[in-house]
């Protein structure tokens, strides 16, 4: 057996597979190009072979071939469509996907590769029919159906798709993303009233929803029903830690400021509390202090009342960052100083101390922090990128080199990382007096393509 030979079995049993794994009644038809002629299965061996080496003009040809001895059997059409959409032709495509079809009606397989191909060329109306015809012989395809709806601005439609589809399915982590989506394309607050109101009646202990139906009515100014559903939530779900959140947002519109203080102080110091909530709750409360200046000074008080009040540090190291005058970074980096302290495993810390120091030129501090931090972190490429830096601002270009390059092995999926890298390194050969090494670099990082 030859090597080509090898390799047509190969491709063959690989599609089979393949196909097989999506949907194993629809492969006995689709797949089924036995008893036909010895010459038809050279031509269709040899098509996927070129296909295998990305010469998809001549698979075609080949499948031509195939289709001059039969021309009912639906694979063939499959396979020119996959190859006109990997020479992005996707009308082609589609002209083979819908005759594969008209030879094998609401076949699973036929109708998933046209579908990504009707999305391709924005037929998304045409791309809901034939979900909608997926979601008939699954209903998982309601996931993508509900996308689809996003696309025709269909959101009424999409959401209700998509709470079905959440029925059957909840474990899905991408519902909750896809819904997000929804409500920022739709912009319709109406439309997530609605549907969070909806839930409610479903799940009325889930305190999110609460919190997200009270800031809905709070940014259509209906103060009234943002009422109505914080007592709802209050007699619901009375121990809710984000009950506070909402009872906050509400003592600050009735200009309560001494409740609001009480509820700030409680959700600071409560370690249940996310920390990007307690950020909003500053930044809301910082805002209400510029407009009542005689109430901006109990933010400030805070930061000395921390460990008495909270154990939750990084929560206050980002309000220390918050309280320094805009615009001033050496202070920052005072500040980011300071907080490694508490915090000396924080590696998004140690990555901007260090970028703060080269940059104010605070280099013997930058030494000391990134031995320890190449210590902690060895696989961080970031890390061998700054410390190549600070060796080659000692002229230690033999060192500089090195850490470039062992930098370069852990990057993963980073154009714009390598391309630093490259550029790095073009720089130090040329002050190593490596101008032919400089020049290769330097190719390579022009190669590549920033956006």
């Amino acid at each position: 057996m030859t090597i080509i030979q090898r390799l047509k079995i190969l491709c063959f049993c690989s599609l089979t597979i393949t196909i097989s794994a999506q949907s194993v009644d629809s492969t006995k038809t689709l797949n089924d190009i036995s008893s036909i002629s010895l010459q038809f299965e050279d031509h269709f061996y040899e098509a996927l072979a070129q296909r295998l080496i990305e010469n998809w003009d001549r698979a075609n040809r080949e499948l031509d071939a195939c289709l001059r001895i039969r021309n009912d059997i639906p694979i063939l059409y499959l396979e020119k469509a996959k190859n006109y959409k990997s020479l992005k032709d996707f009308a082609t495509a589609e002209e083979n996907l819908n005759a594969a079809l008209e030879l094998m009606p609401k076949n699973e397989i036929l109708l998933q590769e046209l579908q990504l191909v009707l999305f391709m060329q924005s037929k998304y109306n045409e791309q809901i029919f034939a979900l909608k015809e997926l979601v008939e012989i699954d209903e998982r395809y309601k996931y993508d159906l509900s996308a689809a709806y996003t696309y025709t601005k269909q959101y009424g439609e999409s959401l209700e798709t998509l709470n079905d589809y959440k029925q059957n399915y909840n474990f899905d982590s991408r519902i909750e993303h896809l819904r997000t989506r929804i409500y920022n394309l739709s912009k319709d607050k109406n439309l997530q009233i609605v549907d969070i109101e909806r839930k409610i009646q479903k799940d009325k202990n889930n305190s999110n929803l609460y919190v997200r139906l009270f800031e809905l009515y709070q940014g259509t100014n209906n103060k009234e029903e943002a009422l109505k559903v914080y007592e709802r939530f209050k007699e619901n779900v009375p121990r809710a830690p984000m009950l506070e959140y909402v009872a906050f947002i509400k003592s600050l519109d009735e200009g309560n400021t001494l409740a609001a203080t009480e509820s700030m102080t409680k959700l600071t110091s409560n370690s249940f509390i996310d920390d990007r909530v307690k950020k909003i709750v500053l930044s809301k409360f910082r805002t209400y202090g510029k407009q009542n200046p005689n109430y901006d000074k109990e933010i400030k008080k805070l930061p000395e009342e921390a460990p008495s009040v909270t154990e939750n540090q990084k929560f206050f190291m980002e309000l220390t960052s918050f309280q320094l005058q805009e615009g001033s970074t050496e202070s920052l980096l005072d500040v980011y100083q300071k907080n490694l302290e508490v915090d000396p495993n924080n590696f998004s810390l140690i990555r901007d101390t260090l970028l703060l120091q080269l940059y104010y030129n605070e280099s013997e501090k930058a030494k000391e922090l990134i031995d320890i931090s190449l210590k902690k972190y060895p696989s961080q490429p970031i890390l061998y990128l700054i410390n190549g830096t600070l060796l080659t601002k000692d002229e230690k270009y033999t060192k500089a080199i090195s850490s470039y390059q062992e930098g370069i092995d852990y990057i993963i999926d980073s154009p714009e990382m390598e391309r630093a890298f490259f550029l790095k390194l073009a720089e130090v050969y040329t002050l190593n007096g490596q101008p032919e090494k400089a020049k290769k670099y330097q190719t390579k990082g022009d190669k590549i393509s920033i956006n």
